[in-house]
């Protein structure tokens, strides 16, 4: 359940920008306020997902860039996996 919502935002939009956010809305079946929620708290989230680092002491570092920086290995198994047609992985159905 989501939590009491009391505070507003109000935003100043031109009319042609206002225009495709409602059109955007109706397609989703979405009101406009929610849409307009869904749509900035997914950025925000992006936003701040992108600003996030990981620590590693120097060691750790060390021994993943070196794991990384190896030459890629072939895998056949794998590569005749993604020659496989995948049913679940296409827009028809």
């Amino acid at each position: 359940m989501s939590a009491l919502k009391k505070d507003n935002m109000n935003v100043r939009v031109a009319e042609d920008e206002l225009d495709l956010i409602k059109r955007a809305a109706e397609s989703c079946g979405k009101s406009l306020s929610s849409f307009v929620l869904e749509a900035a708290m997914f950025s925000a989230q992006k936003a701040l997902m992108d600003q996030r680092f990981l620590y590693l002491d120097a060691e750790i570092f060390d021994d993943v860039l070196k794991q990384v920086s190896r030459p890629a290995k072939a895998n056949p198994k794998l590569a005749a996996l993604m020659k496989t047609e995948n049913k679940w992985a296409t827009s028809e159905n």
